[in-house]
């Protein structure tokens, strides 16, 4: 009973550090060899964990074999265009100047009901708003608006909003995040006495995040929310 639970144990860590040297990539949209890979990981995995009397290293062996394949694969996809296009397929454009192509959906043997359902996921209730739709390599629907419909930019009216980067969570659950704090370039002395001056302390907030334009959003542990200045914009250094 204890081997069985330690070949468990030590498969499902092979199997994560497996998934973890294969790439981000591997945790979001697959490509088709990506998908075909993970199955066939999946099931080498478990069949080794299932039987005692079975070496672990027939298990691991055929694991190994095809993360060297996989990474073959990926870089050959890198280095040619061709064998990417082959292995991965290639971007469809499925409507085009606000025009359905009947023809590409029955060739990608995509419904319209899972054309529309994709247009809704990327924010897009109505068709007719659509300009440009493209199925992607990996099966999403990427999809861009109209000329007409298509919000107005800032540099188009003359507006300069500013820097705006990545917001920094300083608090989360009660604890202060050390390395974002460094981040502000300013210390936790500054944020003690930033949040005692609104009566609070670090353990009665449940998130407080600083944006780049020095605006702290701090939401309570009991529900509470406020937003004040806590530095100047021009003092913003990430």
């Amino acid at each position: 009973m204890f081997t069985l639970f330690i070949r468990g144990a030590l498969l499902y860590v092979v199997m994560i550090v497996t998934m973890r040297a294969l790439g981000k990539r591997q945790l979001g949209e697959f490509e088709p060899y990506e998908l075909a890979m993970t199955i066939l990981l999946a099931d080498l995995i478990s069949s080794p964990m299932e039987s005692v009397s079975r070496p672990l290293l027939h298990g691991l062996l055929p694991v190994a074999a095809m993360f060297v394949v996989h990474g073959a694969i990926t870089l050959a996809s890198l280095k040619w265009d061709r064998f990417r296009a082959l292995v991965s397929g290639k971007p469809a454009l499925v409507i085009n100047r606000g025009v359905i192509d009947q023809r590409e959906l029955d060739r990608l043997c995509l419904s319209l009901a899972d054309l529309l359902e994709g247009l809704r996921g990327a924010g897009y209730l109505d068709p007719a708003e659509v300009g440009t739709a493209i199925v992607e390599a990996n099966g999403t629907i990427t999809a861009f608006p109209t000329a007409a419909e298509r919000p107005p930019k800032a540099g188009e009216l003359d507006l300069d909003p500013g820097y705006e980067g990545l917001p920094l969570a300083l608090i989360t659950d009660g604890r202060v995040q050390p390395n974002n704090l460094k981040k502000t370039g300013q210390s936790a002395e500054w944020l003690d006495r930033l949040l005692a001056d609104r009566g609070l302390r670090a353990q009665m907030v449940f998130l407080a995040s600083l944006d780049t334009q020095g605006r702290m959003t701090v939401q309570l542990a009991g529900g509470g929310l406020m937003r004040f200045q806590a530095m100047e914009p021009g003092k913003v250094a990430w």
